[in-house]
C-alpha cells in the first residue's frame, strides 16, 4: 500500500469527523470499540464479526495508551479488514514495526493523531524531539514515526533516532 495514501485516509477521517479524537472517528465510522478487562498483556484487537468491526482495548490501559491503540487499530479497520475477517488482528505491543500491516496501522496512529503543522511549529521553535513529545502530549515513538513520515513527504528535517519496535512491550 502506498504511504501517501495512508496519510491521505488520515487526513480525510479528521475532516470527516471534525475530530482528531479516534473514538469519535470510530464511532462515526460505525467501528464498535469495547473494553476488556480480561486482556492480560493484549493492549487491543481489531475483528469483524458477522460484517460488524469491533476494537477491543484493554481496559486497564490509561487514558493516553487507549487513544493510540484506538488510533492503531482504526488503521487496521481502514487497510487490513481482509485480514480481521480470518482472524482477530492482536496487539500485544504497540509501535512494531516488523511486519507491513503494523507499519501501516502505526503510520495511520501517527498521521491520525498528530496534525503536520502542530509538529513543523515546533520545530521551527526549536524543540528536540523530546520536547515535542512533551508538548504534544504523545509518546515519542509515536512522535518519530511522524517526523519520519514528514521527512519522506519532502520535509528536511532531523530525526536522532528511529522508533524502537517493541517499546510498549512486555510490562
Amino acid at each position: 500500500m502506498a504511504l501517501d495514501y495512508i496519510s491521505k485516509e488520515a487526513q480525510r477521517l479528521v475532516e470527516y469527523s471534525g475530530s482528531r479524537d479516534p473514538f469519535q472517528i470510530a464511532k462515526d465510522l460505525g467501528v464498535h470499540v469495547l473494553f476488556n478487562y480480561d486482556f492480560k498483556q493484549l493492549k487491543g484487537m481489531y475483528k469483524i464479526v458477522l460484517r460488524n468491526r469491533f476494537i477491543f482495548i484493554n481496559g486497564h490501559l490509561n487514558d493516553h495508551d487507549r487513544r493510540t491503540v484506538c488510533a492503531h487499530e482504526l488503521g487496521h479497520d481502514r487497510f487490513h479488514r481482509q485480514l480481521a475477517k480470518a482472524s482477530a488482528l492482536q496487539e500485544f505491543m504497540l509501535y512494531d514495526m516488523r511486519t507491513k500491516p503494523e507499519y501501516e496501522a502505526n503510520i495511520f496512529a501517527a498521521e491520525l493523531l498528530i496534525a503536520d503543522e502542530d509538529v513543523l511549529e515546533l520545530i521551527d521553535r526549536g524543540y528536540d524531539i523530546y520536547q515535542m513529545s512533551q508538548a504534544l502530549g504523545q509518546d515519542i515513538n509515536l512522535v518519530l514515526i511522524k517526523v519520519d513520515e514528514l521527512r519522506r513527504r519532502g520535509y528536511d528535517l532531523r530525526v536522532p533516532y528511529r522508533p524502537a519496535g517493541d517499546f510498549l512491550g512486555g510490562e
